[in-house]
């Protein structure tokens, strides 16, 4: 497999994590589109220098060969596939403390 196979695949991974697994809907919230404009400065700064420099070479039989300056295309979706399962996985066990604790004090009041 090639790398814009592999994040082409991860990234598929990430949206069905979010959207039909966990159903965070992440895609969704304002919110998370905020904080992934956020990375993506960070992303554009530190990857532009890694493939800039070039400390990270990618082989031009892996990739597509479309860059944003100096920054592979596939690495766009490899910063999704790699933020968005973290993202989905907090806010998955954020909500199912909260339903736990809910719940308890649910059964709190009824005794």
């Amino acid at each position: 497999m090639t790398y814009t196979e592999i994040v082409i695949l991860a990234a598929a991974l990430a949206l069905l994590l979010d959207m039909a697994v966990l159903r965070t809907r992440l895609l969704l919230s304002r919110r998370y589109w905020i904080f992934m404009a956020v990375m993506l400065v960070f992303f554009l700064i530190v990857n532009g220098i890694l493939t800039g420099l070039p400390v990270v070479i990618y082989s031009s039989q892996a990739i597509t060969g479309f860059r944003v300056i100096t920054i592979p295309i596939e690495d766009f979706a490899y910063l999704y596939a790699l933020i968005t399962p973290t993202i989905a996985m907090y806010e998955w066990m954020k909500r199912k403390k909260t339903r736990k604790k809910d719940n308890a004090d649910t059964n709190a009041h009824v005794e």
